[in-house]
C-alpha cells in the first residue's frame, strides 16, 4: 500500500462509519485525529471505525485511537473498531487494547423515549420536560435609559448576590461598591452560581466569579433584569442536515412554540456560527460625552461582521409578547415586525464537546468556568437595517431550559 491514510465516510442518522485504507501512523495520525473532531463539532457522537485495509498502526495511532475513545465515552457518545486486519488485532492485543477497542458488532444502546418536539428553519427542537413546573419570577432594577445619556451616578447603584437560582443580565462590575466600580462597569450575566462581566477600564478581558464554599458571588449593578425561580423545560436543538446554522430569533420564535410561553426566560448553552451584538467600551457613569459623536466610536464596540465562529457561548435572556412599563424599557422585537421581544447577553469560551445526554446546566456551568476561560461577552442584537444590517447571530447546535413567567 501507499504511504498515505484514506478515509471513506458514511453518515446513517448521528452515527459515522469511517472505513481506513492505508498507514495509521505519526504522519496519518493527526488526520484522523482532526477528521473525528470535526464529525464530533457536527454533532456525531457515534463513530465505527473500520480497519480492515490498514497494514499498519503505529505508537502514534493507538494514542489517537485511545484518546477518541476516551473523548466519546466522556460525552456519552462511543468509539470503537468493528473490525481490524490481522495486523492491527496483534498489535492491540500486545498492548492490551483489543478488547478495549474491537467490538465485533455496533453497540447495543437503549432507545430513548419519546419526547415531544417539533421541527422548522432546518432544525429539530426536542423538549425534556423537568419536574417544575412553579413560574419563575422576574423584575427590573435600575433604568435601562440611562445608558444613553451615561448618566448614572452612586444611588443607581444595587448589589446583587448569586447563590442559586438567580439569573440576571445588564450593567455591572465586580467591586466592593459603586466607587470602587465606576470606572468598569460594563455588560454582566449573571448565571446562577456563577458572575462574568466586561469591564471597560481598557481591560478589555472579562473577569468572573463563581461560588465556592462560604464565597458567595456578587456584582454591583447599575441597571438588570433578574429572573429567580428553577426552570421547567430543557429544549435541545440540531440542525436535520449537518451544514446548517439557525438564527437566533428562530431559536426564540419556536421555542415560544413548542412551550407555549408568551413570557419566559432562557439560558442557552450553544454551539456559535458568527455573533451580532455589542459592549460598552466605556463606562456609562457620569460621563455625558461618551454617547456624543464622535467620542461614541470610542464608547461602544459594535461588531462589523459575525463573529466569534465555533465557539461555545452561554447565553441569558428575558422574552415577553406583552411587557410592562418597566421591561418594555429594556426589551426589543427579536426581528423585524415581531411582537415577541426580547434582551439576551452572552458569554463566549473556547469551544469544547458536551454530553448529548446532559441536561443538567449546573454540571455544565461548573465544568466551563473550572476548565476555561470566559474569552468575551456581547449584548446580542438583531441589525434589521435594510442596506447594512447584518442580520441576526447563528448557531449550530445547543440546549436551552426555559423559565415561565407569569
Amino acid at each position: 500500500m501507499e504511504n498515505k491514510l484514506e478515509i471513506q465516510k458514511t453518515i446513517s442518522g448521528k452515527t459515522a462509519r469511517l472505513e481506513l485504507k492505508g498507514r495509521l501512523d505519526a504522519n496519518w495520525a493527526g488526520h484522523l485525529d482532526d477528521y473525528v473532531n470535526t464529525l464530533i463539532r457536527e454533532g456525531i457522537y457515534e463513530v465505527k471505525v473500520i480497519l480492515d485495509n490498514v497494514d499498519y498502526l503505529s505508537s502514534a495511532g493507538i494514542r489517537i485511537l485511545v484518546m477518541q475513545y476516551k473523548n466519546l465515552d466522556k460525552i456519552g457518545g462511543s468509539f470503537y473498531l468493528s473490525s481490524v486486519s490481522d495486523s492491527v488485532r496483534n498489535v492491540l492485543e500486545m498492548v492490551g487494547l483489543a478488547d478495549l477497542l474491537i467490538h465485533k458488532t455496533a453497540l447495543v444502546k437503549e432507545a430513548p423515549k419519546h419526547v415531544p418536539g417539533i421541527e422548522g428553519y432546518g432544525y429539530r427542537f426536542i423538549n425534556s420536560e423537568l419536574q417544575n413546573s412553579d413560574p419563575m419570577t422576574v423584575w427590573v432594577n435600575g433604568d435601562p435609559d440611562k445608558v444613553k445619556t451615561a448618566s448614572y451616578q452612586a444611588a443607581d447603584s444595587q448589589r446583587i448576590n448569586f447563590d442559586g437560582q438567580k439569573f440576571a443580565l445588564g450593567l455591572g462590575a465586580i467591586g466592593k461598591n459603586f466607587e470602587d466600580c465606576k470606572n468598569r462597569y460594563g455588560e454582566f450575566i449573571g448565571l446562577g452560581e456563577a458572575i462574568a462581566y466586561l469591564p471597560t477600564d481598557n481591560a478589555s478581558i472579562p473577569d468572573y466569579a463563581v461560588m465556592s464554599g462560604k464565597f458567595i458571588p456578587a456584582i454591583e449593578s447599575l441597571f438588570s433584569i433578574q429572573v429567580e425561580g428553577a426552570f421547567s423545560d430543557a429544549i435541545t436543538f440540531e440542525p436535520t442536515e449537518s451544514e446548517q446554522s439557525i438564527q437566533l430569533n428562530h431559536i426564540v420564535s419556536q421555542l415560544a412554540k413548542i412551550t407555549g410561553h408568551s413570557k419566559f426566560a432562557m439560558l442557552m448553552i450553544a454551539e456559535s456560527q458568527g455573533l451580532i451584538g455589542m459592549s460598552l467600551r466605556k463606562s456609562p457613569v457620569n460621563n455625558k460625552l461618551m454617547m456624543e459623536f464622535p467620542a461614541i466610536r470610542d464608547s461602544i464596540y459594535y461588531t462589523t461582521e459575525p463573529i466569534h465562529h465555533r465557539m461555545l457561548t452561554v447565553s441569558f435572556g428575558y422574552f415577553d409578547s406583552d411587557p410592562d412599563h418597566e421591561l418594555q424599557k429594556a426589551l426589543r422585537p427579536i426581528a423585524a415586525g415581531a411582537r415577541l421581544q426580547g434582551h439576551l447577553h452572552t458569554a463566549i469560551f473556547p469551544y469544547q464537546p458536551l454530553r448529548k445526554d446532559e441536561i443538567s446546566y449546573e454540571n455544565i456551568l461548573l465544568s466551563l468556568f473550572g476548565s476555561s476561560e470566559v474569552q468575551d461577552i456581547l449584548h446580542l442584537l438583531n441589525d434589521t437595517r435594510e442596506i447594512n444590517g447584518l442580520g441576526d447571530s447563528h448557531f449550530k447546535n445547543g440546549t436551552c431550559w426555559i423559565g415561565r413567567i407569569e
